[in-house]
């Protein structure tokens, strides 16, 4: 066989299926937890993202997430984010806690999402959620974008982005994504910031999360080319 030919099977659904059966994918099959927020880019609060982050517990105090543009099974992987507990964050150097953000406003202005599948009840999905609220209220992110999709859709151009969150009404995202998402999903975000009033403790994020809010300035991240070593 010629090895244009044998080349061709590449792409080809059959080939792609003995894959799925000969290979193990082990650290894609532990994922367990899909969560649906919004980015803004730490540079441009006028870009925002909507972002499907698939998590991994690897314990009680720290996350993984591998984020794509959508739930589709063509959705594009456009970044990560870790999470750890506030104990982590603190322990931080105040230079590394500069990458990082809160998720309070995230979480109690009903923003971030558990994303249940189509045929989940919402007062059953909203029960889900609690447990996941109440954890990630007092969590901190660390949010790289390498795709940036609403300027660059069709590749991955460019030096990758830091990513933040909201800490405030009036921060964003537009509504009118708002609204979609809402349509889409059959949630209610409004509805689900009151919801949450009545169960999420009073929280105050720890000193040194959110640092642009004290300075003005954000992170964007430039390639330099140094002697090799």
């Amino acid at each position: 066989m010629e090895p244009e030919t044998k080349q061709s099977a590449y792409h080809s659904a059959p080939y792609q299926a003995a894959g799925t059966a000969m290979m193990s994918f082990k650290p894609i099959s532990s994922i367990h937890q899909h969560l649906c927020a919004f980015h803004v880019y730490s540079h441009d609060r006028s870009r925002h993202v909507e972002a499907h982050h698939y998590c991994k517990h690897l314990s009680e105090e720290f996350h993984q997430c591998i984020i794509y543009d959508s739930d589709k099974p063509d959705a594009r992987l456009i970044g990560i984010e870790y999470i750890v507990s506030e104990r982590i964050f603190k322990s931080l150097l105040q230079e590394e806690k500069k990458f990082w953000h809160s998720h309070k406003y995230e979480v109690e202005s009903g923003l971030l999402q558990l994303a249940t599948k189509y045929l989940v009840p919402g007062a059953v999905a909203d029960t889900a959620e609690q447990p996941a609220m109440l954890e990630l209220q007092k969590t901190y992110g660390k949010t790289i974008h390498t795709w940036a999709i609403d300027i660059s859709p069709e590749l991955p151009l460019g030096p990758p982005s830091l990513m933040v969150s909201y800490t405030a009404d009036g921060q964003g995202p537009p509504e009118d994504m708002i609204k979609r998402r809402d349509e889409q999903w059959g949630q209610d975000t409004a509805a689900k910031k009151e919801m949450r009033k009545g169960y999420l403790p009073a929280y105050e994020k720890a000193e040194g999360a959110d640092e642009w809010e004290k300075t003005g300035r954000g992170v964007k991240f430039s390639s330099e080319e140094i002697a090799l070593q």
